[in-house]
């Protein structure tokens, strides 16, 4: 068969084969252009290489369609050549660009950069074309560099590294720098720089990968670092020149405006887009601005950035999207990372793109783990952070429960148990702990209502849950509407509670995925605007259209958002605004769908309904606006514009009824019409709403609605909630009906309107609003007029019962505004008891518990908010200070259901409480968000608050005696009831630390106050106040510790805590900031704080707490001010005048009788009080006590002591007639005194006038004390009695010692006491003594007649009684010979009949020895026998087993063996009298001077020959001294009668130098100064007046000379001379003496002793000089006449002849004129300077032997020699023997050999 050919077809196979030819034709043409354009570029020929480049990309194969042949690497085809062509013309293009830029030597610029990016896109095209050259790439990141793209850098070198991009074997590590074995330099250079890259952009996750890691620390090294940078002449940016890419591309966007919304919510973002739609936006031309918004919203911390590269997967916590996804979000993605990355950070790891549009990379070359193909999402910080919650949980719930958690939970249920033990009669219950506590393993999350406790657990979830929308909700009060808000719905009969069985919507949920959408869009933002009213009110569509579809919708396929949640109040107003703003936008978008409908016919499907129904949400908006409108009608007037918007607002809800209208019709008809479904319904309602705007009749809506509830019932049709609609929440049959129940009843609804809102700024009769509310209100409080009026009330009442709790709660709050009108506060205050009711009994109502977990959760943070505003309300009216209002005016059934409403609330509070501890147990985490911290602060003033509260309460009923008829009280539990609630709540509260909290003032809510009388707040009790005044009242001692824990939270005074002998307190720290301690808080705190002050022994006091207390006190109360009050001045110059004033005897002996009082007057007022509970007074014995009758060993400190009368004069100023005081005053100026006399005789010798006035100040005070004790007649107290028979002890002893030594009558001395007086003689006025001093027996009258007195008191006193009678009675038996011996010694012996034998170990030896020296000294006196005298010392156990004496010496040895006996019972040796008495006896008695001696010396130490004597403790101060005087003198007299002289030298030292030591020191020491002289003359045979018997007939000049010459000698010799050392001795009594004993003596027995040792010495000297001055005549001639005549001279003649020279006898010298005599003073100069001389010689150190036969040397001799001129020795010139005399004839002392004394060096 012949084939046919058709001639008008061509066959396909020449054309492609004439395509071939073609292409292989222009394939080598290009070759020849690239071969030509390369030797050009290779030459240098850089124009001609130009063009040759510019003719190859002009040729055919780069102008064809070769776009679309995609070769990668060079495994291609080899057939095929073009590619090899096209990739070497890219990249030798981009190269020669570079070469010629080097050439032309062009410097940085904008040319220079433009030709670095002209490179770059040529590199980017030839690796588009063969991406395997890792060069290229290592060059491309180079330029990279250079235009300072980071990102673009690090892309390049991943490239490198990325062996899928460079056609390697991918299975292999994809960062390995080995490929096939064989190193690869180009991956590890492109890796170091990418190391160095990542540190730039700070991608920490990539730089911890492994495969990076162990790069960190590794350098290039030198010889390869030149490799790194292929271009080392292009220059790099510098550092601070660098902007990151979102600089660059927002410069590029210049002309976008970009929207920023502070909050990461649905309404923050509605806002942002609000504030750039202009006025013209809403334009119709405004559909074509060329401008784009872009939407910036807040980056949560942690957050994935790189889910903005791909909006389509959802953000954490949204819910995530459909499972699959559409291809046109697929689409979408390279626009999405064009748009979004511009304000965004570096890519994290694992997210990245390579900003090519061809190609997408894996996340294995970054490192990143891309094995694990099912991973989490979640970021790794996320995930770090949920595993270590688990871990961290895990180990919670494995560990065992610690002893701490098990306290802490008996200590929780302890408070539960008190409160059920007080309520439970009551019907009143607080449940248990544990039911409260936190489940720590999971908190269930809804509920199915049917717990009546669902509202703890919806607390718990909130708790855990929390986030700023929950916050703001209870800080700020986001969407909650204030009671008068919710009340405009009444005009409306819209009162029912609006339940929303709806989830909240989330704050940002979807919105970031919105966001990402729209930005990427580029809409404007009115289409933003539209696009956001979108996704909140329209259902989800899969494919809706053919327009592209903006992502984040909230709605699903079945509901929108509008429908499926329930909106927060601030997104209600946002979406209401925007709907306004977009409405023509909106109506033209449904117009057009109405009309493309009508014009295009199709079937009716899912879009069409969601579209129609979107028509519908946007009506109810309008119609929701429009109510809004009408309710602000309601309230107030509106203006005329106000009048005109609602008329656009009517208009505008007119004209979307008519458009939803006519959508309704496009929807499928049944055979009965429209199918009555959900969205019908909604239309037909919201018409029927819209009808209540228009004007029509009631009758019309009551068939509307009649028709409504028919369709509904009869249909069966479910209840429809629209839960963000305030006209319509709910569509139902039931609803209907109720509507209908509220036009028939909207007359008396009218009326309630009417007085509840003000129209125009008028006020209401407040009696009108009480009279119309209580019917509603309270219905069986106001009886109804008629049957008609009854139903009414009946239904409203019924009505009420279903209404909204904010209802209610507004009606409540205006009838207790009315009832602040007219000033009745008790009904006020059961107004907000019953508004606290309505607000807590929602939590448990149906509405409640049948509503969803999101409405909820608002619902209990809403009430919660109510609540922490009527809690100070409450407070304020209950305990506000002035008018505060009784509880007892409530009735009894209002205060249990108070009661049981605050139960709920303390359980719901107590949630959070065991909430925290949890937290602090680390067994659960909180929230760190800041709207939490300042949340927690108010669920803990609140928990406060609410006991408070509690506790008013319940003390009221308690006080009623309410719910006791089951219970058998005893006397006093109900007190005891209310304190352990007290102290269970406090312990409980404090030991969390919430004691501290609501403690300050608290104020009425911040509303315009009415006009009428005003409610004063003023302090309310909190739990520390409530606890300290309710623990004061109720007065019980077994809760003081109780409240002083109070006193030290309040005011962080600790007291009692380390006393344990009362009790002991320890102190909880509950983290208090202490109160202002203010004078009220004193005075009612003072009898608490003194009653605890005399639980404590007096001792104790100064060093307890106490002490630290009252000072508080007294700094708060202050002292008695003069300035404020005249009569405490007046009282205080009384007091100060009676103490400076002197002792009237005929006052003092008065006293006895009480009589005497002081001219003062009564004080009034604070301080009169203060002294009246005795604040003062227990102060000054704080500080009394210790220097009074604790043991010290120092002086006191004058501060004390001067405190103690300051109090006490404080106490008296304020009271006078305070006899206890008067008392304690003068122990304390006798404690002064009496210290003044204890440690030194100092002020004894020297200040006795001091010591005078106080003790003349301390008797003026016992005088007083005893007038004031005695006109007292009633004095039944014990503790009084004891006191005032110490007052009588205290003021005898005091007299008694003021009549002794050592003070000895000084007190009662009236010198410098005078008076003026007027004479009745003519004399005039004279000055006198004021009165006559007091005689000491009648002192001693006086105390004997105190010690008396005492015994009335305290007969078993032995020591302050019988004995002190005895000694009375003694000294008036010497003086005034009054008492008979037996008398005296009768009162010692019942003194030693009462007295114990011993206290402790120690002897009791004063009674004893009393009447042993007393008997002692009447025998001796012949007044008693010694047969009688030993039978009365038989009562003495001392005398026992000895035998009675009949004689007088007998009896002096008797007594000394009973000395002996005490003596030796004296083991501590204190008693120093006993010693005394024997030595006396002895002395006197025996006649035995050293056995008295003996005895003596036991007093003074053997060393030191110290007084060495101790004060016994019965011994009255002062008397120490008096005794070291006494027994001082009496042992000198004892030396001095045995010229014991050297004892006598050491005690003579040891009392010069004890000043301080003896009593009248200057006496003793005259005495003992004095005894030591006579002692001197006596032992050293010292004749009176020697010194004018020697020196009668020395003439001054001749003793001038001797005196010199004896000064020399005495001092060179070194023999022992009597004379010499006893003037020594002289010589220093004398300065020891110092001018203190004025007596000549001293001078006089000075002057005889160096007058003997003149005479015993000058002989002497004279006979050595003169033996001396003959001897060198004679070796010099032996033959003369006076060598023959005397062949020895006789040395008794010479002494004569040398003492006759000296005495300048007349018979044997010539005669001489006038002789100038010695005196006295001369001689004691000369001795003292020879004494002097001797002092100084030993301190030379040099020894001084004693002369030879002759003196040994020149200067010995001429030591001797007399002066020349009245020179000294020491001027006379020294030669050597051999020279011969130097001296003239005349001198007799020329010629003296002195060579025989020599001084050597020790």
């Amino acid at each position: 068969m012949s084939s046919f050919i058709p001639l008008n077809v061509y066959p396909d196979s020449d054309s492609d084969g004439e395509a071939d030819n073609t292409r292989e034709i222009q394939i080598e043409e290009a070759l020849k252009l690239y071969q030509r354009a390369l030797k050009l570029h290779t030459d240098g020929e850089w124009e001609e290489a130009h063009k040759a480049y510019d003719e190859l990309f002009g040729s055919g194969v780069f102008q064809g369609n070769a776009e679309e042949e995609q070769v990668h690497g060079r495994g291609s085809a080899p057939g095929s050549s073009l590619p090899l062509v096209l990739y070497l013309a890219y990249k030798n293009h981009g190269a020669f660009k570079l070469d010629r830029l080097k050439a032309s030597g062009v410097e940085a610029g904008s040319e220079f950069e433009l030709t670095i990016q002209q490179a770059l896109d040529w590199f980017s095209t030839a690796l588009g074309r063969d991406a395997g050259d890792s060069s290229l790439w290592r060059k491309a990141a180079q330029l990279s560099l250079a235009i300072d793209s980071c990102r673009l850098n690090r892309f390049a070198l991943e490239s490198v590294l990325d062996h899928e991009t460079v056609g390697a074997d991918s299975g292999s590590d994809t960062l390995a720098l080995v490929v096939g074995g064989i190193p690869n330099p180009e991956e590890y250079l492109a890796t170091i720089q990418l190391r160095d890259v990542l540190r730039k952009v700070c991608d920490t996750a990539v730089l911890e990968s492994d495969k990076i890691k162990h790069l960190s620390k590794q350098k290039l090294h030198p010889r390869f670092r030149k490799y790194t940078n292929p271009y080392p002449w292009i220059p790099l940016p510098k550092e601070e020149d660098t902007k990151t890419l979102g600089d660059v591309l927002q410069q590029i966007t210049i002309n976008k405006q970009t929207a920023e919304s502070s909050l990461r919510t649905w309404p923050g973002v509605g806002n942002a887009i609000l504030s750039q739609i202009s006025s013209d936006d809403t334009s119709v031309q405004a559909l074509n601005a060329s401008s784009c918004l872009h939407i910036i919203i807040p980056i949560l911390e942690g957050e994935d950035m790189s889910r903005e590269t791909t909006p389509d997967e959802p953000t954490p916590g949204s819910g995530g999207k459909s499972e699959t996804a559409t291809a046109e979000e697929n689409e979408d993605t390279a626009m999405t990372d064009a748009s979004v990355v511009e304000l965004a950070p570096p890519p994290a790891a694992g997210r990245r793109r390579s900003g090519s549009a061809t190609r997408k990379r894996k996340s294995a070359s970054l490192g990143a783990d891309g094995g694990d193909g099912g991973r989490s999402r979640l970021s790794k910080r996320q995930r770090d952070k949920k595993e270590a919650d688990a871990a961290a949980a895990a180990a919670a719930a494995a560990a065992p429960e610690s002893k701490q958690k098990v306290r802490r939970e008996t200590q929780n249920e302890r408070l539960f148990n008190t409160a059920d033990e007080c309520f439970s009669p009551l019907g009143v219950s607080l449940g248990t702990a544990s039911s409260l506590m936190p489940k720590t393993s999971s908190i269930s999350g809804e509920n199915n209502g049917a717990n009546e406790d669902l509202y703890l657990d919806d607390f718990k979830k909130i708790l855990q849950d929390w986030d700023d929308d929950k916050g703001n909700v209870l800080l700020y009060g986001d969407g909650i509407q204030s009671p008068d808000e919710a009340s405009q719905g009444m005009a409306f009969l819209d009162l029912e509670a609006n339940v929303p069985s709806r989830p909240v919507l989330s704050g940002d949920e979807n919105l970031r995925k919105w966001v990402n959408s729209v930005n990427a869009r580029g809409l404007s933002p009115l289409e933003a605007g539209f696009e956001w009213l979108k996704a909140l009110c329209m259902r989800d569509v899969p494919n809706l259209g053919k327009t592209r579809k903006t992502r984040g919708s909230l709605g699903t396929s079945t509901a929108s958002s509008w429908i499926r949640h329930s909106w927060p109040e601030p997104l209600k107003e946002v979406v209401t605004a925007m709907a306004n703003v977009c409405e023509e936008m909106c109506w033209g978008y449904f117009k057009g769908y109405l009309e493309n409908f009508a014009g295009h016919p199709h079937p009716f499907g899912d879009d069409d309904y969601a579209i129609i129904e979107w028509a519908q949400t946007m009506f109810e908006i309008y119609l929701g606006d429009l109510a809004a409108g009408e309710r602000q009608k309601s309230g107030a007037e509106l203006s005329v514009r106000g009048e005109e918007e609602l008329e656009i607002r009517r208009e505008k809800a007119k004209r979307w009824s008519f458009l939803v209208r006519d959508l309704m019709y496009c929807r499928p008809r049944g055979s009965d019409g429209i199918v009555e479904d959900q969205l019908t319904m909604r239309c037909l309602w919201a018409i029927a709403v819209f009808t209540a705007f228009t004007g029509v009749s009631r009758e019309f809506r009551l068939e509307c609605f009649g028709d409504l509830k028919g369709i509904m019932s009869n249909n069966k049709l479910h209840s429809i909630e629209l839960p963000n609609s305030s006209i319509m929440p709910e569509i139902s049959a039931l609803r209907a009906d109720r509507e209908i129940s509220k036009l028939k009843t909207v007359d008396f609804f009218t009326s309630i309107f009417q007085v509840t809102t003000s129209i125009g700024g008028a006020e209401k009769d407040p009696n009108e609003v009480i009279e119309i509310l209580e019917a509603v209100l309270e219905p069986g409080v106001v009886s109804p007029y008629d049957e008609q009026e009854r139903r009414i009330l009946e239904e409203i009442t019924r009505f009420l019962e279903g209404s909204s709790a904010m209802f209610r709660l507004h009606l409540w709050e205006k009838l207790k505004v009315a009832y602040e009108k007219v000033g009745y506060r008790p009904k006020v205050l059961s107004c907000v008891l019953r508004s606290l009711e309505v607000v807590v009994g929602d939590l448990k109502s149906r509405s409640y518990l049948e509503s969803s977990e999101d409405h909820r959760h608002f619902v209990l943070l809403r009430s919660l908010r109510l609540v922490e505003e009527m809690l100070p309300v409450i407070l304020g009216l209950v305990s506000g200070g002035n008018g505060f209002v009784n509880l007892s005016e409530i009735d009894r059934d209002g205060l249990v259901d108070s009661m049981k409403s605050m139960t709920i609330l303390l359980r719901l509070l107590h949630c959070y409480a065991f909430w925290e501890s949890a937290v602090l147990n680390h067994e659960i985490t909180a929230s760190n968000l800041h709207s939490y911290r300042l949340v927690v602060v108010k669920f803990r003033e609140m928990m406060v608050r609410a006991w408070v509260v509690m506790y008013s309460i319940y003390k009221e009923t308690a006080d009623r005696g309410m719910g006791s008829d089951s219970l058998d009280l005893e006397e006093g539990e109900k007190e005891e009831r209310l304190a352990t609630l007290l102290r269970d709540m406090h312990q409980e509260l404090g030991g969390r630390n919430y004691c501290r909290l609501s403690d300050r003032k608290l104020a009425p809510p911040t509303t315009k106050p009415p006009a009428g009388p005003q409610l004063i707040f003023g302090n309310p009790d909190t739990l520390l106040r409530l606890t300290h005044d309710e623990l004061l009242r109720l007065d019980l001692r077994d809760f003081d510790h109780d409240l002083l824990q109070c006193i030290f939270c309040r005011f962080h005074i600790a007291i009692c805590v380390n006393n344990p002998t009362v009790f002991t307190v320890i102190f909880n720290d509950h983290k208090t900031d202490p109160e202002p301690f203010d004078k009220a808080t004193a005075m009612q705190l003072m009898d608490f704080i003194l009653l605890l002050a005399s639980q404590k022994k007096d001792m104790q006091l100064h060093k307890s707490d106490v002490k630290g207390a009252l000072e508080r006190f007294f700094e708060v109360l202050g002292p008695p001010r003069k300035s404020s009050n005249n009569k405490i001045v007046l009282n205080e110059s009384v007091i100060d005048r009676y103490l400076r004033s002197s002792i009237n005897p005929l006052k003092l002996f008065n006293s006895l009788k009480g009589e005497g009082s002081l001219n003062t007057t009564e004080v009034n007022g604070l301080h009169a009080q203060v002294a009246a509970k005795g604040l003062y007074f227990t102060l000054g014995k704080i500080y009394l006590f210790p220097i009074k009758y604790q043991k010290r060993v120092g002086s006191i400190k004058p501060d004390d002591v001067e405190n103690a009368v300051r109090f006490f004069k404080y106490d008296l100023v304020c009271n006078a007639d305070k006899w206890e005081t008067w008392y304690r005053l003068g122990q304390t100026y006798e404690a002064q005194m009496e210290d003044g006399q204890t440690w030194s005789a100092e002020q004894i010798n020297t200040k006795r006038g001091e010591l005078a006035a106080l003790e003349r100040k301390a008797i003026l005070c016992y005088m007083k004390t005893l007038s004031l004790a005695i006109q007292n007649e009633r004095i039944e107290n014990p503790e009084c009695a004891k006191t005032l028979s110490t007052l009588f002890v205290d003021f005898g002893t005091r007299v008694y010692s003021a009549l002794r030594a050592p003070m000895e009558m000084e007190a009662f001395s009236i010198e410098g006491f005078d008076r003026h007086f007027s004479g009745t003689r003519g004399e005039g006025v004279y000055k006198a003594a004021a009165h006559k001093g007091l005689l000491p027996t009648n002192g001693l009258k006086l105390a004997m007649a105190l010690f008396k007195k005492s015994l009335q008191q305290a007969p078993d006193n032995w020591n302050r009684a019988y004995y002190m009678i005895g000694k009375c009675m003694g000294k008036l038996l010497k003086k005034a010979d009054m008492y008979t011996p037996g008398e005296v010694l009768e009162k010692y012996v019942q003194a030693i009949k009462l007295c114990p034998e011993k206290v402790g170990s120690d002897h009791i030896f004063e009674p004893h020895h009393r009447l042993v020296s007393s008997t002692c000294k009447y025998v001796l006196q012949g007044l008693v026998t010694p047969e009688r005298a030993c039978e009365i010392l038989q009562v003495s156990h001392f005398t026992k087993k000895m035998e009675p004496v009949k004689d007088r010496e007998s009896f002096v040895k008797y007594i000394l063996e009973v000395l002996k006996r005490m003596r030796t019972a004296d083991k501590p040796k204190w008693h120093h009298r006993m010693t005394n008495r024997a030595g006396k006896l002895k002395f006197s008695e025996l006649g035995d001077v050293a056995g008295a001696k003996t005895e003596i010396s036991c007093l003074f130490s053997n060393k030191s020959v110290s007084l060495s004597i101790w004060k016994p403790e019965n011994e009255r101060t002062g008397r120490h001294f008096v005794y070291a005087s006494k027994y001082t003198m009496f042992y000198v007299d004892l030396l001095e009668k045995l010229d014991d002289r050297t004892t006598l030298e050491a005690v003579t030292k040891r009392v010069r130098k004890g000043t301080t030591g003896f009593f009248r020191h200057t006496d003793v020491w005259q005495h003992v100064f004095l005894a030591y002289i006579r002692v001197l003359r006596r032992t050293g045979n010292i004749p009176e007046q020697s010194d004018e018997e020697v020196f009668k007939n020395v003439s001054y000049d001749e003793f001038n000379t001797y005196s010199a010459r004896l000064d020399t000698y005495c001092n060179l010799i070194t023999t022992s001379s009597p004379t010499l050392d006893l003037l020594r001795e002289v010589f220093e009594l004398r300065r020891l003496n110092a001018g203190l004993a004025r007596t000549p003596l001293i001078d006089d027995l000075f002057a005889d002793s160096y007058a003997k040792l003149y005479a015993e010495l000058v002989p002497e000297i004279l006979n050595q000089i003169f033996m001396h001055r003959e001897e060198p005549e004679a070796r010099a001639n032996p033959m003369s006449l006076k060598n023959l005549m005397f062949e020895e001279q006789p040395s008794a003649d010479t002494s004569a002849v040398n003492l006759a020279a000296a005495h300048s006898k007349l018979d044997d010298l010539p005669i001489r004129g006038k002789m100038t005599k010695v005196t006295k003073r001369e001689l004691i100069s000369k001795a003292c300077n020879l004494c002097k001389l001797a002092t100084a010689a030993p301190m030379s150190g040099k020894t001084i032997t004693a002369p030879t036969t002759q003196p040994s040397s020149p200067k010995a001799r001429n030591s001797l020699l007399p002066p020349q001129d009245g020179g000294s020795p020491e001027d006379t010139p020294m030669g050597s023997p051999n020279e011969g005399p130097q001296d003239s004839a005349e001198d007799p002392g020329s010629e003296l050999d002195i060579s025989g004394m020599r001084m050597e060096d020790e």
